[in-house]
């Protein structure tokens, strides 16, 4: 099982802190997501920052990057400000 967390303002949208899955990589595990609860929207996903076990996934395989059982991932909405 795949273990993910939310932060920031999906934490919110979402009313969940964590969830556990099955995925075998990032684009499985936002599919998945969706089906859970459309509200997961792929492409909203796809704008977060994700932290795959400590390291962002964008110095990893971003969507290609595999997941094994015991694996922790982050999911943050994106910073704003002004």
């Amino acid at each position: 099982m795949i273990t993910v967390e939310f932060f920031g303002l999906y934490r919110l949208k979402y009313q969940m802190k964590e969830v556990r899955l099955e995925a075998s990589s990032v684009k499985e595990l936002f599919e998945k997501l969706y089906e859970l609860n459309p509200a997961y929207t792929v492409k909203e996903l796809r704008n977060s920052i994700v932290i795959v076990n400590d390291v962002n996934f964008n110095d990893l395989k971003k969507y290609r990057t595999k997941l094994k059982d015991g694996d922790h991932v982050l999911i943050m909405s994106p910073a704003s400000g002004g």
